[in-house]
């Protein structure tokens, strides 16, 4: 009986042992710093634009630019074309909450529409960029709201949906040649539809679609070091009402780190 009860608590001690570590190593993970944020801090990318059969290149850098308590700003250095997913950064703010556990974003996005009708600017409050305390798959944050847009004098209402997805770790990720180790994976999904009041009934304009998906991949002391974005938003016939032809918007977007400056954070 004595030696059974010793093999019962040496199991016991090691199935411990093991839970403790597997506890350590979750605590670390999730206090994983995997966007640096300091006034001075900046990343360069390699940008490139596929619309319409033709590919635009480009580079350029972003940095933190201020500071308010726990809210960073960007700015955008550009010298030949603008990445999609960084302007989306630049057009608002940052902060963090328990330390690095989770990163969150307000600002908007913004869609660019032909025939001078503008851009479609769909409000982004509370997006959740990184979330530790979450698994792969799990729904960070998601929101909902609507816009009301002008268009050739017909006021035309926009619902919208923003979903932002855990998509898990990757061990190592290859980006420009170089191997990043530690990298955390997440989506972005814009959901959109519009429909303009003629006479008596609402009449649609954009069936409710996913008109654009962002993978983001951070790497762990780095940052963002990767973004790839497609558009797609198709539009319904154009009432004659309206008078104007609206075309469909198709696009992808990428962007590589090729080089980076990052202080530890204070």
């Amino acid at each position: 009986m004595k030696k059974l009860d010793f093999k019962i608590i040496i199991f016991f001690v090691s199935f411990c042992m093991i839970s403790c570590s597997d506890e350590d190593e979750t605590f670390l993970t999730s206090d994983t710093n995997y966007f640096p944020l300091e006034v001075g801090n900046s990343w360069t990318y390699t940008n490139e634009l596929i619309q319409n059969s033709e590919t635009l290149e480009g580079t350029e850098t972003l940095s933190v630019l201020g500071r308010n308590q726990n809210r960073f700003r960007f700015t955008q250095s550009v010298a030949d074309l603008v990445g999609f997913y960084t302007s989306i950064l630049a057009s608002g703010e940052v902060y963090k909450q328990n330390r690095n556990q989770q990163i969150i974003y307000d600002g908007e996005f913004s869609i660019e529409l032909e025939n001078n009708i503008g851009a479609l600017e769909i409000p982004l409050e509370d997006v959740v960029l990184y979330d530790a305390g979450l698994s792969q798959g799990d729904i960070m944050s998601t929101s909902s709201g609507e816009f009301q847009q002008n268009i050739n004098g017909f006021p035309v209402d926009f619902l919208f949906e923003i979903n932002s997805i855990h998509n898990g770790f990757l061990a190592q990720y290859v980006i420009n040649n170089i191997t990043y180790d530690d990298v955390f994976v997440s989506e972005i999904q814009v959901l959109l539809s519009a429909s303009v009041f003629l006479v008596i009934t609402d009449v649609p304009v954009i069936q409710e679609q996913k008109v654009t998906t962002i993978k983001n991949y951070y790497a762990k002391g780095v940052g963002l070091i990767s973004s790839e974005a497609t558009t797609d938003v198709i539009f319904e016939d154009i009432p004659p009402q309206l008078n104007i032809e609206i075309p469909d918007v198709n696009f992808t977007s990428s962007q590589n780190l090729l080089d980076y400056t990052v202080a530890s954070e204070l």
